[in-house]
């Protein structure tokens, strides 16, 4: 079923649809047509079925009830109508193109600024490394110096006992007694 219209004719609607319609304003289907016009040979438009009807009752009663002028209902050019369909795609493609940027952008400014905070703690970490590493090593010479000392005063004290006593076998243990008690030190100053 065709139907012939005109540019002029329609047109002239009160309530513009951007895009591919998909309802007129009355809440009515809309249906494909051909225009057989001069002006517009084939060429397709949407047009609401209650506009056509009273299109058609207008060639049948011209001066009925039924004819109801002052109802504007929808009337788009298919072509048109596509084409706005297109630019709205395309102006949210430019949109989500736009949203993917800043996006990406703060990402990256959240990358560095992560990279910053890891860079500013490593440093941290190794600044407390290295003074833990320098007490654990004064504190190693120390007991070392300690053990030193001890191991000196043990042999001078060994010395004038075993000078004065003969009895060597109780020497060695007292010597070895020693050397275990300086040892246990280090070891729980150490841990």
């Amino acid at each position: 079923m065709t139907s012939s219209s005109s540019s002029s004719s329609r047109s002239a609607s009160c309530r513009q649809v951007y895009g591919v319609p998909t309802l007129c304003w009355c809440g009515k289907g809309l249906i494909t047509w051909v225009s057989k016009t001069k002006e517009n040979p084939h060429r397709r438009f949407y047009r609401c079925e209650i506009a056509l009807q009273i299109f058609n009752f207008k060639h049948f009663f011209l001066h009925s009830h039924f004819h109801r002028k002052t109802e504007n209902h929808l009337f788009k050019w298919v072509d048109e109508a596509l084409l706005e369909e297109v630019r709205m795609v395309d102006a949210k493609i430019v949109d989500l193109v736009h949203d993917f940027h800043s996006l990406s952008k703060r990402v990256i400014e959240e990358l560095n600024a992560h990279k910053l905070f890891i860079a500013a703690l490593d440093e941290d970490v190794k600044l407390k490394l290295t003074d833990n590493i320098t007490k654990m090593s004064q504190a190693i010479d120390e007991a070392t110096l300690q053990f030193k000392e001890d191991i000196a005063a043990s042999i001078k004290s060994n010395t004038k006992q075993s000078q004065l006593c003969i009895n060597p076998p109780i020497h060695n243990i007292a010597v070895a007694v020693v050397i275990v008690g300086v040892i246990t030190c280090l070891y729980c100053k150490l841990f």
